[in-house]
């Protein structure tokens, strides 16, 4: 896939959140924003979510560069595969919590922290030399 197709998928998806949040801000509900109810949901049964986002800050923010390399360098595919068979796991056993149960914030640490290592150094995004983005809007 082109680098421009990319970009506008990228951009498109980050305008349409922020248009929607806008939209959910200035309503007459409150507190029916995306930013709520994510921080909500991942309080109690959905966790994964606090996971999740410590993985994807690991894999796109703290990537490596060559000569260090990922742990799964040839087989790129097993760390997105073990990453959906943690967050199912999660989702199973989260689904089994009481309804008003809220994850302590000591493990809610772990979990960022945890998803933080998994994304950088199972399935870390590879900064090599040669790569040269560029922003064509």
């Amino acid at each position: 896939m082109p680098l421009k197709t990319v970009e506008i998928i990228v951009f498109s998806t980050i305008g349409l959140l922020f248009l929607l949040n806008i939209i959910l801000n200035i309503n007459r509900y409150r507190n029916d924003t995306i930013n709520v109810l994510i921080k909500n949901w991942s309080f109690n049964k959905y966790f994964f979510i606090t996971f999740l986002w410590g993985v994807f800050g690991g894999h796109f923010f703290l990537g490596t560069k060559a000569p260090i390399h990922p742990i799964f360098v040839e087989r790129w595919e097993i760390p997105p595969i073990l990453l959906a068979v943690i967050v199912i796991v999660m989702i199973i056993y989260g689904k089994k919590l009481p309804k008003d149960y809220v994850v302590p914030t000591k493990y809610q640490i772990a979990l960022v922290l945890s998803g933080l290592l998994f994304g950088h150094f199972l399935w870390s995004q590879r900064h090599e030399e040669f790569i040269n983005f560029t922003l064509n809007l």
